[in-house]
């Protein structure tokens, strides 16, 4: 019998969480999977806490509450790993449901002694049409979608550039502890913070399609004022990361300053002649947003936190 908790840290959606909690409760569990739903409701306002009780109360497996006062995703998630026992931790959103099959594709993955850690995709659900600006590529991770594709592979092998994101993933136990807690130094960035460790502790992994869940994307994030913000704490957050590394210029790679050339070339040609689509204009404009983020992380560490937000 395999132990299983599940983490789901919220705040403030106490309507979503329902229905995120009833897709866990209609997905098959497998024989040998014990389940454990863990709540933890991150200083959350509203009735999140009542949900949970009334969920709770008519829930196939056990459910613990946990609260977590101070604000962050990464105080919740640490939160939620530090209470568990179990042999297996899988993390989903609030805003997310998962497939009906969700379980016994973990519990079928797990059942190979050589895998460590799991991620899957997350399909949207768009209440609106997408806007004709909206940037694909890297910039799918703002709205929680998360796709690498139809075939298993595992993380790290060539040619495939896909990075575990907490929005659909599970890992055995003694993996996160062998992690650690997610650090203060990195908040918004918990995903690449984890994944850096995972590749420091030779962890190995697997993209697994079947693992499926579908995330609402929220319209406060369908803004171009987000999406910018965004971009700005992601910069600010690799440039923090970026350590010990060779051939760099003024403290970034080469790599980066020929993009961030091409990337003002497209923005003013886009602005003199309105040539390129909407996305890619938005899409090189991101990217330069988050190049001077990462140069001042980098080279100037005493500017304000908020500094480049007003950018």
């Amino acid at each position: 019998m395999m132990k299983l908790d599940v983490i789901c840290a919220t705040y403030n959606r106490a309507d979503l969480l329902r229905n995120a909690l009833a897709s866990l409760a209609a997905a098959r569990v497998p024989p040998g999977l014990a389940v454990r739903a863990v709540v933890v409701d991150n200083n959350s306002g509203d009735h999140t806490r009542r949900t949970v009780e009334a969920f709770a109360a008519q829930a196939p497996w056990p459910v613990l509450y946990l609260f977590e006062q101070r604000q962050g995703r990464h105080h919740a998630l640490n939160c939620g790993i530090a209470a568990s026992d179990a042999d297996l931790i899988a993390h989903f959103d609030d805003d997310e449901v998962v497939d009906g099959e969700w379980l016994a594709v973990m519990a079928a993955t797990f059942a190979d002694p050589a895998v460590d850690y799991m991620g899957g995709p997350a399909f949207p659900i768009w209440r609106a049409p997408p806007p004709d600006w909206l940037p694909t590529g890297a910039y799918t991770g703002v709205l929680g979608i998360v796709d690498n594709g139809p075939v298993r592979r595992a993380y790290g092998t060539p040619g495939f550039e896909g990075m575990l994101t907490g929005a659909n993933c599970a890992f055995r136990k003694p993996i996160l502890d062998a992690c650690g807690p997610y650090s203060d130094a990195f908040m918004y960035a918990e995903d690449r913070y984890l994944w850096g460790r995972l590749k420091e502790i030779g962890a190995r992994g697997w993209w697994v399609p079947e693992l499926i869940v579908h995330a609402e994307v929220p319209q406060k994030r369908l803004t171009r004022d987000y999406y910018r913000r965004w971009s700005v704490q992601e910069g600010r957050n690799l440039g923090k990361m970026a350590k010990g590394q060779a051939g760099l210029l003024l403290g970034a790679p080469r790599w980066k300053w020929r993009a961030a050339v091409q990337n003002a070339a497209i923005v003013t040609m886009g602005a003199l002649f309105g040539s390129g689509s909407p996305s890619r204009r938005f899409h090189a404009e991101l990217d330069l947003r988050q190049f001077a983020a990462y140069f001042a992380a980098r080279n100037l560490p005493f500017l304000p936190e908020g500094y480049y937000d007003r950018a």
